[in-house]
């Protein structure tokens, strides 16, 4: 074990294992290395959510990791290499921007980000007081007055944690739009962090609900029978304003 490990952070410890190895590294590789350095000291679903979002490559990194460092280059299929503006390009919030980003683009894609955020937001606080129109029997977790509306773990914070009428835990992700399957990862890990730090013996299943799904999720959440897809639907309602 390295000297002052417990300064070391997991994004310093993965800049480390990257630095040395100087090439593209699988995530199990990246892992395997910093268990043998720091044995015991941080879960394999957190070193995972690190790669993640240190990524700068991947859009969704800043908005749900926003404050780690992003010095890494996805190359899909956990692969990572150390981010290089060279060999990779540059990047701006996880788009590809070329040399110099236009204004146009860079407006559009903060734009996306706020209209996304705020639609999450949105569908987050209906469905936090309107389980049941989800799944008959679903109510918000609380306990100790710890509610399960963003509720935080050591691998992200998951947007509503929740209990079916059996007493059993499901994991709720929201996103805005479309659904890739890259939320797949970010799902399981919560559920599996619920199952072996909350659920005590209780059974534990994750719900993605979102405008749409594109298809690598659907065959990806296909083989994974306690995960489901849920499509919400907007319908706009309109009142007069006495004036």
């Amino acid at each position: 074990m390295r000297e002052h490990s417990d300064m070391v952070t997991i994004s310093e410890a993965i800049k480390e294992v990257l630095t040395e190895s100087n090439r593209v590294v699988s995530a199990e590789e990246v892992i395997r290395i910093i268990n043998q350095r720091y044995p015991n000291k941080w879960k394999e679903s957190a070193i995972y959510a690190h790669l993640y979002g240190c990524s700068i490559n991947n859009p969704p990194a800043y908005t749900q990791h926003p404050s780690l460092p992003k010095f890494l280059f996805d190359h899909g299929k956990r692969k990572y290499e150390l981010y290089n503006p060279e060999k990779h390009g540059k990047w701006n919030k996880g788009y590809p921007m070329g040399e110099k980003p236009t204004e146009e683009l860079a407006e559009e894609i903060e734009t996306e980000e706020k209209v996304s955020f705020g639609l999450e937001r949105d569908l987050e606080e209906y469905l936090s007081r309107n389980l049941n129109h989800l799944e008959e029997g679903l109510k918000l977790y609380s306990v100790e007055g710890l509610s399960g509306r963003q509720y935080n773990t050591d691998v992200g914070r998951i947007d509503l944690l929740a209990l079916d009428k059996e007493g059993n835990f499901v994991v709720i992700e929201l996103k805005a739009g479309l659904a890739t399957d890259r939320v797949v990862g970010q799902v399981l890990g919560y559920m599996r962090y619920i199952r072996k730090n909350v659920a005590k013996g209780k059974d534990v299943r994750g719900l993605i609900v979102a405008d749409d799904f594109d298809e690598r999720l659907k065959y990806a959440v296909g083989e994974i029978p306690k995960l489901k897809l849920r499509k919400y639907l907007v319908k706009f309602e309109f009142q007069d304003i006495e004036t």
